[in-house]
């Protein structure tokens, strides 16, 4: 299925044109460490739930029962792993003083517009304030991670929380924490301009803002964190130069400091020091992570776009027009037990190896095949032992067959390639009708080794 940016407004559940809701790290202790799969291990069957979707597909606010019966079918059919998403365009879903309350704010929507058309912001703006009045409600009910936590560990699953670190802003959608910390956010040359929602972690504030929320959720019972690189804000109107914002006052001090070069004044600076520069902050804060996690016995995971950067590419998403990069120092992960395992070609689109976005890419060295033994190639032999290694299971169709002929893909990828699991997107796909949730049951017939009929 070729992505294009009417599924990614699928993913946050509205296709406002036509009105239609569619579907130095010496600190971290090496915790419950892992070994790669040998030939008798089964792969990990591991499914993301945003909960954002789940709220918003149900005519009235989702309950405590639901979520009981949501877990029920994904371990009846299956499914080891929950992967429950606790960000919502910069609101977090849950009971904190982390984040504004669930709500819409109109000015944001119509100051912010993700459409120039004003008919579809319009129809937008009047279906998200329903919504979002549907899951202050829920709110109110319940403490939704609280429960998915609950409900999997009764059941033996794992439970991962999910959590968008780049993620934190879109029409009317506003986060507290940048609302109290704009600065903190990628920054132009200029000093002038902001990647709206896409917070830097540059800043030590920033780093800390995640630690709470980490912390809190770690606090409920949660298995672990895993730091997403999804981002609805990368689908808003932007700049389209390359490398646009990365000059925050952190980035721009400390290449100073090391090389004596101001990157806002001075055109000869390096763009490759600077790259691992944001690199290195970058990894500030997943140290930071594996750090509250470690102490208490939880993993870390990270998203991991695949090869030497990850690109922040904006209007379009999948496009060549980079305005944000940063280097992937991901081996110092795994040296020093940083990462309990990467999802590797995180938010990708690794089935299409012939979409100009990889064009942007530069992967070294350049792919002979296609991107998933590429990815095997590159870091099993570094991360064996060591880290795991889960595949991005990408969007998937709506229609039963459809979905069952890309889980029959992913399972053959999965297991040829020897990751360890895969993290399937996303369990709305599977509840209407709940009878697909029978597909996730012979994926994993699949990757046991077990022969699986024709539908």
């Amino acid at each position: 299925m070729k992505i294009s940016r009417r599924h990614f407004v699928r993913d946050i559940s509205l296709t406002v044109a036509s009105g239609i809701m569619v579907n130095t790290f010496s600190g971290c202790r090496q915790l419950g460490r892992y070994s790669s799969r040998s030939n008798k291990d089964v792969p990990t069957l591991i499914v993301d739930i945003d909960f954002n979707d789940e709220v918003i597909i149900r005519p009235q606010p989702i309950t405590e029962t639901q979520v009981e019966e949501l877990v029920e079918h994904l371990y009846q059919n299956g499914v080891d792993v929950i992967l429950l998403r606790m960000g919502y365009l910069g609101y977090l879903p849950y009971h904190t003083d982390l984040s504004h309350p669930v709500g819409f704010d109109e000015s944001h929507a119509r100051q912010n517009p993700f459409t120039s058309d004003s008919s579809a912001l319009e129809k937008w703006i009047a279906q998200r304030k329903e919504w979002n009045e549907r899951y202050r409600q829920v709110l109110e009910t319940f403490n939704p991670p609280e429960i998915f936590i609950r409900e999997g560990h009764k059941r033996g699953m794992k439970v991962i929380m999910w959590i968008d670190i780049f993620d934190d802003m879109y029409s009317g959608h506003r986060s507290k924490f940048i609302d109290e910390h704009p600065y903190c956010q990628w920054t132009s040359r200029d000093g002038q301009s902001y990647f709206k929602g896409l917070i830097s972690y540059a800043w030590k504030e920033s780093r800390e803002f995640r630690i709470k929320q980490a912390e809190e959720l770690l606090a409920l019972g949660a298995d672990g964190i895993h730091c997403s690189t999804s981002a609805h804000c990368r689908h808003l109107p932007n700049r389209h130069k390359n490398d646009f914002f990365g000059f925050e006052k952190p980035v721009v001090e400390e290449y100073q400091k090391q090389y004596g070069i101001d990157i806002r004044k001075d055109d000869s600076f390096d763009r490759e020091k600077w790259h691992i520069i944001k690199g290195e902050f970058m990894n500030f804060l997943y140290k930071d992570l594996a750090d509250v996690c470690h102490q208490k016995s939880k993993e870390l995971w990270i998203g991991l776009q695949l090869g030497d950067y990850t690109n922040l590419s904006a209007d379009p998403y999948f496009g060549t027009n980079v305005v944000a990069r940063y280097k992937n120092l991901w081996k110092e992960l795994v040296d020093n037990n940083v990462a309990d395992a990467f999802i590797v070609g995180d938010y990708e689109i690794c089935s299409q190896q012939d979409h100009e976005y990889w064009s942007a890419k530069n992967l070294n060295p350049a792919p002979t095949a296609d991107l998933f033994s590429w990815a095997a190639a590159y870091y099993q032999p570094y991360c064996n032992n060591k880290t795991k290694l889960y595949l991005f299971g990408e969007w998937l169709s709506a229609s039963e067959p459809e979905i069952e002929k890309q889980l029959t893909e992913w399972s053959q990828r999965t297991l040829a390639n020897g990751f360890d699991g895969i993290d399937i997107h996303e369990a709305a796909n599977f509840e209407n009708p709940l009878t697909k949730m029978k597909l996730l049951k012979r994926m994993k017939r699949r990757l046991q080794g077990k022969t699986v009929n024709a539908l």
